[in-house]
């Protein structure tokens, strides 16, 4: 379920980029997912156009920085059609700078060493999307310092 809520939020998000408003934007059109993956795609959209965290036009997205180049290490353990897919989630405001590197760090932690695809970054920014505890938090398994362990 939760990769056709990524689906569906890309799909809603390009759309919000060439102009078109989320009230606007018929539910007919969105054959082949139930009312569930609509409602979950829309809160989050609706969440982060609120919170100021969505990029809303095709101006606002020409200040985002420019993405690093892969490593040649990276490039071996990510292939071009997941990184490619990980761009356009950065330049349609799905990911920011942090939560990237999250995914190329993850990528490269992969214990199987296989080659990173599409299917394993929907299935990772999914996490980071609805699963706070999931690659996108600020939580870390280590002590900051001012912490303690009861």
């Amino acid at each position: 379920m939760q990769n056709n809520v990524i689906d569906l939020i890309i799909y809603l998000v390009k759309r919000i980029h060439i102009g078109a408003k989320l009230k606007d934007i018929k539910l007919d059109k969105l054959r082949g997912y139930n009312h569930s993956e609509i409602s979950a795609a829309y809160s989050w959209l609706i969440q982060k156009h609120e919170s100021g965290e969505l990029v809303g036009e095709q101006a606002e997205m020409k200040n985002l920085p420019a993405p690093r180049v892969l490593h040649p290490n990276e490039r071996a353990r990510i292939s071009s059609d997941a990184y490619g897919y990980i761009l356009e989630l950065y330049y349609i405001g799905i990911l920011d700078p942090r939560r990237m590197e999250r995914l190329i760090e993850y990528a490269m932690l992969r214990i199987d060493n296989e080659v990173t695809d599409v299917a394993d970054v929907k299935e990772w920014v999914a996490g980071m999307i609805f699963d706070s505890e999931y690659l996108g938090s600020d939580r870390s398994l280590f002590l900051k310092g001012n912490e303690t362990i009861n």
